[in-house]
């Protein structure tokens, strides 16, 4: 078995340090190729070498002080009742009824250290229920030494209980501490507002996945499909690769498939991110998700499942949600010593405290320890990169920009030089011949018949167009010895003669012949030789894209250089660079002079590198953002970092814009969530009270914790309208 695959709930997962605690562990497991946590999901997915090894997984996990299943249905809910309102209630219930003198309970005497004894019982009691999951995480990560949130928490309420009780018992039986002052209430409420705050953070983190759960739901739950003649209502689940479908006015399309009949106008938007409907008739493509406009027209099943384009782009995002930026790698390194440094800072600031400060000393000292461990807690700083990730990448998703790998984001924002491919980049990509020159002893049919059979083995773009022009002339003959000189041309016998198909400069390389049918003009040249002379030249023209040079033009605006390289000839590439308005022309560039122009500029630039072909590739690789087009080979799509979905030029505009503000947003989240809990744990330490006499309450400080969080996600979420 190999590339086996399972994916995981995990439960009490807070921060960053416990992500990286995690995924540190699993990795080192032997048979484990690749671990990833979602903290925003709760999710774990693990892929394994040669066997499944759940358990070992399970067992790991659980051994830092998390539970994982396998179980979709395990996810744990909160019971606000018990986990929020029971201990809120009874702490501020103890708070009111501590402010009244009438209530407040002597120590000293008997009545009073019962009923003590009692609000310490009471108290343990409802924060060992209430707060069962974050204590059960908090004592193993002290037990494993691989400290979490928890750790501060566990650690600050203890603390606090435990020093409530001390009084209690040393005033009842030493006499000389009458400290009526203890923390009971303020364990409770903090144990119920850390719930709430987890409970509120669940329930925005939901609002983070709503782009994902739209690609999702485009799938209608019922499809008609026709068999025997007859139309027949199935479950989209059932059907199957060969089925017939048909399609109405209004209706979702259902799975991949071909057009065998009728014709109409699909939205692709969703998808592409294409505003306009998309004109289909028989032999086109249709995806699922797209929504047919008008007309009604018949479809084969070509891809169900999985095997969908939409489920394709619902896992990339996935993954791509799950991957680690530069900024996030950051955090992580933060975290794995932030927890362990603030308790310290805690520990020192309690001494200081307890030493040197105002009476009562102890309830001091007892006061900022709690108030550092609780307002600490990396919380923000954890959620600070995933959240934007992943309401960023589902929404550049749905305007059909797949961000596939997240390290591009890194300079994105410092892009100043774009370079574009020619052909199916700014141009439409589907050239046309548009005339046949012809030596005096060849006819434009004989030409065309041998040039025809060489090009049926060739993949070039402009071989298309070749093999189109007047249908009437079929490609006969059978091609020897065929050879594929990359960026130059091809080769091969036919009926025993030598013919060569490329560029002038290559056949003149390669054959030392001249001819008067070498000129200079901009359209693209293709010529036929044998191994004494050129026997014609065919002239080929591709289209400009209607919006490449208002594309061009807003990338400009936006602070870029605009260059083109292309293999086609000066003279056709001056042409196109006049037409749409770009800074500078590269042309006549074979595949390795295209990656070392990008080299070159990398030197004193930052470059964006799009294309859509075979010979991109390697270019969209070096490239500091390589970006796809829509329509794309497969390999120039697994070598960019970012993927259209449509063919428009437009959409590098929409690619670089939505990557800049998630870049932005996780830069705001991490730094404004790191400076906040900064500020916070020196106010907490106490620096404003020698002065102004200002100490924050341990309760205050939880609220400020949770609320952290939640502005972290509230303005993650800002990205949905980018």
């Amino acid at each position: 078995m190999n590339n086996l695959y399972s994916e995981f709930n995990l439960q009490n997962i807070k921060c960053a340090s416990c992500v990286s605690k995690i995924e540190n562990k699993l990795q080192h497991i032997e048979g484990i190729s690749e671990a990833k946590v979602s903290l925003l999901e709760k999710t774990l997915s693990v892929k394994y070498t040669s066997e499944n090894l759940d358990t070992q997984v399970v067992a790991a996990v659980e051994s830092l002080g998390y539970a994982a299943t396998r179980d979709k249905t395990a996810k744990a809910k909160m019971r606000l009742g018990l986990s929020v309102i029971l201990p809120i209630l009874i702490g501020l219930s103890m708070m009111t009824l501590g402010m009244n003198n009438l209530f407040m309970p002597d120590y000293t005497s008997i009545f009073g250290y019962s009923c003590g004894v009692a609000e310490s019982i009471l108290t343990l009691l409802i924060i060992l229920f209430a707060g069962k999951s974050m204590f059960k995480s908090g004592i193993n990560g002290f037990r494993t030494l691989n400290l979490n949130m928890y750790s501060l928490i566990i650690l600050g309420v203890s603390a606090a209980w435990l020093y409530s009780t001390w009084v209690i018992v040393m005033s009842y039986f030493f006499h000389h501490l009458e400290l009526s002052s203890v923390y009971f209430e303020s364990a409770l409420i903090i144990v119920g507002l850390i719930n709430l705050g987890t409970y509120l953070e669940d329930k925005a983190r939901a609002n983070t996945t709503d782009a994902i759960k739209g690609l999702i739901a485009l799938q209608p739950n019922e499809t008609t499909i026709i068999k025997d003649e007859q139309e027949q209502m199935i479950n989209t689940n059932l059907l199957s690769v060969g089925n017939i479908v048909k399609i109405r006015p209004g209706e979702r399309i259902p799975a991949d498939g071909v057009v065998t009949k009728g014709e109409s106008h699909v939205d692709e938007a969703m998808l592409t991110g294409e505003p306009l409907a998309v004109h289909k008739q028989v032999d086109d493509k249709v995806i699922a998700g797209s929504i047919n406009t008008i007309g009604s027209f018949l479809f084969e099943v070509r891809g169900v499942g999985a095997d969908t384009v939409l489920s394709e782009i619902i896992k990339l995002v996935k993954s791509a949600q799950m991957s680690k930026p530069g900024l996030s790698k950051l955090a992580d390194r933060v975290a794995k010593v932030f927890i362990p440094v603030m308790i310290l800072i805690a520990i020192i600031t309690a001494l200081v405290w307890w030493f040197i400060g105002p009476e009562p000393r102890d309830f001091y000292a007892v006061s900022t320890f709690m108030t550092i461990l609780i307002i600490a807690c990396p919380c923000a700083v954890g959620l600070a990169i995933p959240v934007a990730l992943m309401v960023g990448l589902g929404r550049s998703a749905s305007k059909g920009v797949l961000i596939r790998d997240t390290s591009c984001l890194s300079n994105i924002d410092k892009l100043d030089y774009v370079l574009l491919d020619k052909t199916g980049t700014i141009t439409e990509g589907k050239p046309s011949v548009i005339a046949v020159e012809t030596s005096a002893s060849y006819t434009v049919k004989d030409c065309l018949r041998l040039i025809k059979v060489l090009e049926s083995k060739s993949e070039h773009p402009l071989a298309g167009a070749i093999l189109s022009c007047q249908p009437d002339i079929q490609a006969d003959g059978v091609v020897e010895d065929f050879t594929m000189v990359s960026g130059n041309g091809i080769k091969g016998k036919i009926n025993g003669k030598a013919y060569f198909v490329g560029s002038s400069d290559w056949i003149r390389q390669e054959l030392k012949i001249d001819s008067s049918l070498f000129i200079n003009n901009h359209f693209s040249q293709v010529f036929l030789a044998d191994e004494h002379r050129v026997l014609a030249r065919i002239d080929i023209s591709d289209a400009i894209k209607h919006d490449s040079e208002l594309a061009i033009k807003k990338l400009r605006q936006n602070g870029m250089k605009v260059a083109m390289v292309t293999g086609d000839n000066q003279e056709n590439a001056n042409y196109i660079a006049s037409q749409v308005g770009l800074d500078a022309v590269y042309a006549n560039c074979k595949p390795q002079d295209k990656i070392n122009i990008v080299k070159t500029l990398q030197q004193n630039y930052i470059v964006a590198f799009v294309g859509d072909g075979i010979n991109d590739a390697p270019s969209l690789v070096q490239a500091d953002v390589g970006i796809a087009m829509g329509g794309g080979t497969d390999i120039a799509v697994q070598s960019a970092g970012i993927t259209l979905m449509r063919s428009s030029l437009v959409g590098v505009n929409d690619a670089i814009t939505i990557g800049r503000a998630i870049k932005r947003n996780m830069q705001q989240n991490l730094f404004g969530s790191f400076i906040y809990n900064v500020i916070a744990v020196v106010i907490a330490a106490g620096a404003l009270y020698p002065v102004w006499h200002i100490l924050l309450n341990p309760i205050i400080a939880s609220v400020a914790m949770s609320l952290s969080s939640i502005t972290v996600i509230l303005n993650a979420l800002r990205l949905r309208k980018a």
